[in-house]
């Protein structure tokens, strides 16, 4: 291994470690409340008392949530509201029954489980790399600032990205049923499910959108037979009213790694309505480009113009979401590893997008910590951006 590497795999390793010791401390400062995991234990425990078709109901989840935190703890807005399908408060239901610390040491303990289960997942994308591109690759990940954030805030990025994972797996060995089951287990956020569901539209994947929504359909008639038919319903006009909430019950846009918090802190959030309105714009425009880009394509999954398709339609797909919080950006390694395999694999020189990609822990940490915004763009923004015009250049090219 060069040297060059082994200075750059300790550098990560030193920066993982310097992680670990963070969210240790804020373990035993208690801090750990302040976090989206709170919400999801919120909605578990309305279910497991028994008031689950009430689960949106802001003073209802504001009730229960000061009476799990007492009268100490409170957030800003009074409540952090939960924002998720009603399938997952039945996930975390059980969980509510152990003190909320207790159970976000559990659910901790689960998201490194899930953290061993993407690594071997992930192997399969990485194969035919050498052992040197994969120990930098591993330590790079445990370096990325939104893995840290992840763990920090208990929050569901890192189950998105192994159903990502999966699903572009399932695609490139031509398994389509497959694919659109666990794209449907990944719309737990429905942003991060958006633009791949575009993928199978576009690619007239029927048997995958077949398998999308039997899944679907099964989750919500299970959800609506345990919780009343109006779960869903209630569900989606929630969901159309916090998409518009600035600075309000935990939604942050100006701190956003997306084209909506760049715009926010341009002109601020007293703007919110022409910033929701080019958000949405530009989300329903990207979504064209993405249905087009593959219905005009062929569909040879495995080849290496295939996944620069992907890696396009993902790293788009996350610079327009609505919703993309720090963490959620843990996301981006997909593409960036596609990216990367795409062009080793024709024997392009990957130098460059090597060097690029290994600047990100560095650069997000730098944004995390130093930056925050200083620059009037989000620097993680910046390298989206930079990324998403590499990879379209080498589609068209």
């Amino acid at each position: 291994m060069p040297r060059i590497y082994r200075w750059l795999i300790g550098l990560y390793g030193g920066i993982a470690l310097g992680y670990l010791g963070l969210w240790v401390k804020a373990a035993v400062d208690g801090l750990l409340w302040r976090a989206d995991f709170t919400a999801f234990y919120t909605g578990g425990a309305i279910v497991r008392q028994g008031m689950g078709p009430d689960l949106y109901n802001l003073a209802l989840q504001t009730r229960v949530q000061q009476a799990i935190l007492g009268p100490e703890r409170m957030f800003y807005d009074g409540v952090l509201p939960f924002n998720n399908p009603p399938h997952f408060a039945l996930i975390m239901a059980p969980l509510s029954l152990l003190p909320l610390d207790l159970a976000f040491g559990c659910w901790a303990v689960f998201q490194v489980g899930l953290l061993g289960l993407l690594l071997g997942r992930g192997a399969s994308l990485v194969a035919q790399w050498n052992s040197t591109e994969r120990w930098v690759l591993l330590s790079g990940l445990l370096a990325f600032f939104p893995l840290f954030l992840h763990f920090l805030y208990g929050s569901l990025t890192l189950f998105v990205l192994l159903c990502l994972v999966e699903w572009a797996l399932a695609l490139k060995k031509g398994n389509d049923l497959r694919a659109g089951i666990w794209l449907t287990l990944a719309a737990v956020k429905p942003q991060a499910a958006l633009f791949p569901a575009l993928v199978l539209l576009g690619g007239r994947r029927w048997r995958a959108l077949a398998g999308a929504s039997a899944a679907g359909l099964l989750i919500i008639a299970g959800t609506a037979a345990l919780l009343g038919p109006t779960i869903w319903p209630d569900y989606l006009r929630w969901l159309a009213t916090t998409s518009g909430y600035f600075d309000r019950f935990g939604v942050h846009p100006q701190v956003m790694y997306n084209l909506k918090g760049t715009l926010t802190l341009f002109l601020g959030a007293e703007r919110a309505s022409l910033i929701q309105g080019v958000s949405m714009g530009a989300l329903a425009t990207g979504a064209v480009v993405v249905l087009a880009l593959w219905t005009r394509s062929r569909w040879v999954p495995g080849e290496p113009e295939f996944d620069l398709r992907l890696a396009l339609t993902l790293v788009l797909g996350a610079l327009l979401s609505p919703h993309q919080n720090p963490h959620d950006s843990l996301v981006l390694l997909l593409p960036a590893v596609l990216f990367y395999d795409a062009l080793r694999r024709v024997g392009r020189p990957t130098r460059a997008i090597a060097a690029f990609l290994l600047s990100w822990p560095v650069l997000f940490l730098l944004e995390g910590f130093v930056l925050r915004g200083a620059l009037g763009i989000r620097l993680p923004v910046l390298l989206m951006v930079i990324l998403l015009g590499w990879i379209g250049a080498e589609v068209i090219g």
